[in-house]
């Protein structure tokens, strides 16, 4: 299953993430540890966020665990940028 992915480690709820797609557009994934694995092993997942056509996209966690940002542009180069917003 060709996609990316960038492990967010334990990450505490509320927290904000900024992804810049360049290049194409992408289904934008927010994925806990046992989502992901479901993800990986081709079974049923669930995951926040969604397919995208504009950049950038801001995805808040929804609860503290183990997160995974996964990017499908089915096959189609994209360019990915993953940033965490910080409130001042």
């Amino acid at each position: 299953m060709d996609h990316l992915y960038f492990n967010l480690g334990s990450v505490a709820g509320g927290a904000c993430f900024e992804v810049e797609l360049r290049g194409s557009a992408a289904r934008v994934c927010l994925m806990d540890d046992d989502e992901y694995q479901a993800y990986l092993d081709g079974d049923a997942y669930e995951y926040y966020g969604g397919f995208y056509d504009f950049s950038p996209v801001e995805l808040e966690v929804p609860y503290d665990g183990y997160w995974y940002l996964v990017i499908d542009s089915n096959g189609r180069r994209v360019k990915v940028r993953v940033a965490q917003i910080f409130d001042d």
